[in-house]
């Protein structure tokens, strides 16, 4: 990958207005909306691009002052034409630029977006050497504090092409924008190419047609565009939860596989695939998911639309994480409660310090579970996957009005997926009387870990508003036995703090402490156990520290681990047979 940058210059522009001059080599499209605070990097960037090109700002109704700067820039340079969309929409801004556009060649930017120095020149001497209908180069994300490389996890982006076809090069469907690609503008209109007014994802259809209509394609390995991460109220990364961008999206991906369909080679629609069930779709639908909150007019049509462009593309197994591949399924039954879990376990975190939360988890697990029968042949991954995250979310605080529905799950929980669901939820081993009691004091006690560090002792700190007794809850012992078990600490100091705070250390002598064991913090208040949260910074891992540590779900977990000389001697060992090995097979 490399950073495209000037190359050869390109024949100059004439000096008449835009209108009157002969075919310029490049036209450049750039639809806007409501982009006045971009627009002048955006303009800069392009202007230095080539000289022989027309550069056509297409307004889609901004309000923000975008027209009257692209405007100023127009009178300083004859190459800028600004005209005003023919239809409201994004897709249709593109089309009313491309089909006022003479150049040779087409590309488009976004108004917000930057293009770096040299991009269109590689773009253009490409297909001037190879006679190729599109070019396509590589591009960045960035936002303020982040750069990253969407491309990474392309395989047709690690080396350059020239003259390739889709077949040759089919990860190309990875990467579906308009703007990190050109093409010769008699291919385009040839091909009668053009944008649908849909409120997300306009440009799918359009790349997949003009992939699959290419009788060759350029690969460059520069990186020609630069894209704005702008998330907010009115970004399209801010809607992508909403259902009406969510269908719009399904209908041009059904689109895309009905034309993938219809080329009818095996690897291309192996590709298409694992993009729906892995890739695209897939986060499409957790970013709906991660939103949803209760059933709504529109669960129907999203199952109805997932449904029909699932069917269209069976999983390309076993490449396809099973849960993954489980969420999809659920949210296509219209099981959307219950794919929700699914998509929290499989990919995003959940902060369980929020009670209303918590409340929708509960009532989205129970849905979940109520699925399972259905689901024999859950896989043993899938399985262990759903059993750790509940376990932990299990710990997760609740309102009294709440407690016989969090009980309900506890018992639903074991029957369907066993005693491991009770690993980390101390209150879950008690006596269902005493669920209310328990949500009481442990809001009383408010107890959290601030602190964990590992040595010849444990130390673990925290804070609390009232008396308890720190212990460690050793989850695998109490499965085993069938009873609750309790770790009790060597000592613990209590110090009152400025405002009132107060602070505890519990300390555990390391060689007392079970080997490989997940134990987690507790408080003992009276007759009750109550589970401790929190979210402290771990100590990082080096090989001679004595245990291992993870928060998830601010659930704090440590395993004491055996010395580090047996296990480097054993790492040694393994390293030395591997050797060994290698010299007789010489």
């Amino acid at each position: 990958m490399r950073v495209a940058y000037p190359g050869a210059a390109m024949s100059p522009s004439a000096d008449a207005p835009i209108d009157d001059r002969s075919t310029p080599l490049l036209s450049v499209v750039i639809p806007t909306h409501d982009v006045r605070p971009w627009l002048r990097q955006t303009l800069d960037s392009v202007l230095r691009q080539v000289e022989d090109m027309e550069v056509i700002v297409v307004d889609d109704r901004s309000s923000d002052g975008t027209v009257e700067l692209a405007r100023e820039y127009a009178a300083r340079d004859e190459r800028i034409a600004v005209v005003p969309s023919d239809v409201p929409g994004g897709g249709s801004a593109r089309n009313t630029g491309a089909d006022r556009a003479r150049g040779r060649y087409l590309v488009f930017a976004d108004g917000d977006d930057l293009i770096p120095d040299g991009a269109y020149a590689a773009l253009v001497a490409s297909l001037e050497r190879s006679g190729s209908d599109m070019a396509i180069g590589d591009y960045l994300k960035f936002r303020a504090a982040d750069t990253w490389r969407p491309t990474a996890a392309m395989p047709a982006f690690d080396h350059p092409g020239e003259r390739v076809s889709i077949l040759d090069e089919p990860s190309l469907l990875y990467s579906r924008p308009c703007w990190n690609r050109m093409w010769r503008r008699a291919f385009w209109e040839e091909k009668a190419i053009c944008f649908p007014d849909v409120p997300r994802s306009n440009d799918i259809a359009p790349m997949v047609t003009a992939f699959l209509a290419a009788d060759s394609i350029d690969i460059i390995p520069d990186v020609v565009y630069l894209y704005r991460e702008r998330p907010g109220a009115g970004s399209m990364t801010a809607r992508a939860g909403a259902a009406t961008s969510l269908l719009s999206y399904l209908g041009q991906e059904t689109i895309c596989a009905d034309l993938v369909a219809e080329r009818g080679d095996a690897e291309l629609s192996r590709v298409y695939a694992n993009l729906i069930w892995d890739r695209d779709a897939f986060m499409a639908v957790v970013k709906f998911l991660s939103g949803w909150e209760e059933p709504s007019a529109d669960d129907d049509a999203v199952a109805e639309a997932l449904s029909g462009l699932l069917a269209r593309t069976p999983a390309p197994a076993p490449t396809v994480a099973p849960l993954r591949q489980m969420m999809l399924e659920l949210a296509a039954a219209g099981e959307l409660s219950a794919a929700r879990v699914v998509a929290l376990v499989a990919e995003t975190g959940v902060d369980v310090e929020d009670a209303e939360k918590s409340r929708a988890l509960v009532s989205s697990w129970r849905d979940l579970i109520a699925t399972l029968p259905s689901r024999p042949d859950l896989a043993s991954e899938e399985r262990r996957l759903l059993v750790e995250r509940l376990a932990r979310q299990l710990t997760m605080p609740r309102s009294v009005e709440r407690s016989g529905d969090w009980r309900a799950l506890v018992e639903e929980a074991r029957e369907s997926l066993g005693e491991r669901v009770l690993l980390f939820s101390v209150e879950a081993w008690q006596s269902p009387s005493g669920d209310d009691d328990r949500v009481a004091r442990r809001a009383e006690v408010a107890g959290r870990v601030t602190s964990v560090v590992g040595g010849p002792l444990l130390m673990i700190e925290g804070t609390a508003a009232s008396d308890a007794a720190p212990a460690l809850f050793d989850g695998e012992k109490s499965v085993a036995d069938g009873e609750l078990r309790l770790i009790e600490p060597a000592s613990v100091t209590w110090t009152e703090e400025q405002g009132g705070v107060r602070t505890w250390a519990a300390a555990y002598p390391t060689a007392a402490l079970p080997m490989h064991r997940p134990l987690t913090p507790v408080f003992r208040v009276g007759d009750e156990v109550l589970n401790v949260g929190g979210a402290p910074s771990l100590p990082p891992y080096t090989p001679r520290d004595a245990f291992l540590y993870d928060v998830v779900d601010r659930v704090v977990v440590v395993r004491r681990r055996r010395h580090w000389l047996p296990r480097a001697a054993r790492r040694a060992a393994i390293m030395g047979a591997g050797f060994a090995r290698r010299l007789l097979r010489r």
